[in-house]
Parts: C-alpha cells; structure tokens; sequence
C-alpha cells in the first residue's frame, strides 16, 4: 500500500480555490512530505510551492542533490534570489504563519504578491487519516507496545536515563527512531508533566512513568504506561480514578462529536474526583506527534487520550492510549497494551 499523492494534492488544490490563492508556499517538512512523498534531513530547510494547477514544486539546495531521484518536479536554489524566482507569476500566495520565519517573510514582502495566511487550512487534509496511514500508526504502535512488554518487569536499580536509553537502543533495533524524546519520571519526579530523565535510581516503592512514542514511515505513537512493584493504598486509589476518567473519556469518542464536548467531559470528571487539571485530555497524533485536531471529530481521525493527575511530592498517573475515530464506538488501538 503506497499514499495517494494525487488525492491530496487534489484536496489542497480544492482548498485553495476556495480560499483564492494562485499558490501555496509548504514550509513545514511534515506537509512537504504528506504532499509530496520527500523528507530530507531534519536540519536541512526545503521548501514547495503547490500551484493551484499542476503538481507542488519542491526547492532545495544542491545538498538535497537525492531529491529529484525521489521527487522529479525538483528544482535547486543557491540563494534567496533564486528562490524568489520561484515564486514570481503568482499574484496570491498562500504562507503557513505557523512555520515562516521572519526573514523569508519580509523577503516575500518586497514582491508584488498578496500574501495569505493559509496554515490552519494547510491542517484540514491531515486531520482524516487514509488507509496507509493508519496502517503506518498502527505498526508503530505494536513495536512501541513490544517495548512496554520489554521494559516493564526490570526498572527497579536503575536510574530514569538508563531506562530511557534502553528504550531508545529497543526502538533502533526496531528499525524506528523516537517520535520525540522518551519521558520516564519515578517517584515524586512524576508529578513533572514532561520531566527529563535525569540519574535518579528507581525505588521498589516507586510509581514510574514511562510515556514513549516511535515513528513508521514518518508516522507517529504515543503512548503512556505506569510501572510500580509495590502500590501504596493512596496511590492505588489515584491510579483507580485516573484509569475511570481516561475510560469514561475514551468511551465518549465517536463521529460528530465537538472536540471541546470532550474536553468538558475531561474537566468535569477531574472535578467530580476533586483533582486539578493540568493539561487536555488529549491531541491528534499522525505525522507530528501534536497533529492538528478539528472542532468536530471525523470518520478515521486519531487522538490520545492522557488524562494525567499529578501530585506534589507523591508523583504522576496518567494512562496514554491512541484512538481511532469511528461512527459507532472508537477503537483504542493501543489497548492491548497491558496497563498496569
């Protein structure tokens, strides 16, 4: 199974005859790769332009010299000059104000081009996952759930960073890199949302936080599980409520329903158990581990949800499962990942 290359660049081209734009400018390498099927190197800065007619151009320097083996309509630029060329003929140009920087902005500027902000809707195609998509984020979920299954029983006496670069050589054997850095927090050091692994040594008594995502093809997990030898009765009951919100939330995700009803769902539920919300119940997960998300769940959109209660002193719970959209009841697609 390949991606639709066509299909998409259909979709945008729809989008920007109804936003009325000549062309669009891909500045964000997670939307040149969704349009284009190219990724170069996460330092280097390629750029597309997506005529409202006709296929995206990708512009890049001759240390992409790979990309037009990969991508045939590629041109090679030696400077901002050369790029601007590129761009000259269109009267409207839509940017992503997300992602431009400040001096190719200005740049653009001194032509004679009307200049719109079209990120947010750059996001729309994104948002419904296609069938190669979903297939890449669920391999991606099955060897991040080999490396739970993996680490899981042998955390005790070693520090977090020793765990986390276990589990960073686990994903290399794998063949996947992360999909963003590997968080393991023990302790009362849970009780950072996103804490760093730092040489701090697991106790037999610790909660231990273990949220890690991989990437398949350019698609991402993200998934969080928690670890513990011996349960204190308070910390018990903190993971039962904890667990009961993340369930109550899951089930709750299905088609048609407002992306800010389940967040009210979320902040209610934290209140009828007494704790304080930190964060959202969840995001949209596909090429970028923070995928953008509608008003209005869709038909085979995939989202987390984390509901994560942290406490002072004591340490962090939160339950992290990826979700697929769908009319009747949602799949959890992480779910047979063992939660406890």
């Amino acid at each position: 199974m390949r991606p639709d290359f066509s299909k998409r660049q259909k979709k945008l081209q729809e989008l920007m005859k109804e936003k009325n734009v000549d062309a669009v400018l891909l500045t964000n390498n997670d939307d040149i790769y969704y349009y284009t099927g190219y990724r170069g190197l996460a330092e280097d800065r390629i750029f597309a332009v997506s005529p409202a007619g006709g296929k995206p151009k990708l512009i890049v320097t001759p240390l992409e010299n790979e990309a037009v083996i990969k991508y045939r309509n590629t041109v090679f630029i030696d400077s901002v000059k050369d790029f601007i060329k590129e761009l000259k003929g269109y009267r409207r140009l839509g940017y992503d104000e997300k992602q431009l920087s400040a001096v190719l902005f200005s740049e653009l500027g001194k032509l004679k081009i009307k200049l719109r902000p079209f990120g947010k809707f750059l996001e729309i195609p994104r948002m419904v996952k296609d069938a190669y998509e979903i297939e890449q984020i669920k391999k991606a979920i099955k060897i991040t759930g080999k490396i739970f299954e993996n680490i899981g029983n042998n955390l005790v006496g070693k520090s977090e960073s020793q765990i986390a670069n276990k589990i960073d050589i686990e994903f290399r054997k794998h063949g996947v890199a992360n999909a963003f850095e590997s968080i393991v927090s023990s302790g009362p050091q849970g009780a950072y949302v996103h804490h760093r692994p730092n040489e701090r040594v697991v106790r037999s008594g610790d909660m231990v936080l273990v949220d890690i995502g991989c990437k398949v093809n350019g698609y991402c997990s993200d998934i969080a599980r928690m670890f513990c030898k011996r349960w204190g009765s308070k910390e018990k009951q903190i993971y039962e409520d904890v667990k009961e919100i993340h369930d109550e939330i899951a089930g709750n995700i299905r088609v048609n329903v407002a992306y800010m009803d389940i967040e009210k769902l979320h902040r209610k539920l934290f209140k009828k158990k007494g704790y304080r919300v930190v964060h959202g119940f969840g995001h949209g997960v596909g090429l970028s581990v923070h995928d953008p998300v509608g008003k209005t769940l869709k038909e085979n959109m995939v989202l987390t949800v984390e509901p994560g209660i942290y406490i002072k002193n004591r340490g962090g719970f939160r339950i992290e499962d990826m979700v697929l959209v769908k009319r009747g009841k949602s799949q959890i697609l992480s779910g047979f990942i063992p939660s406890l």
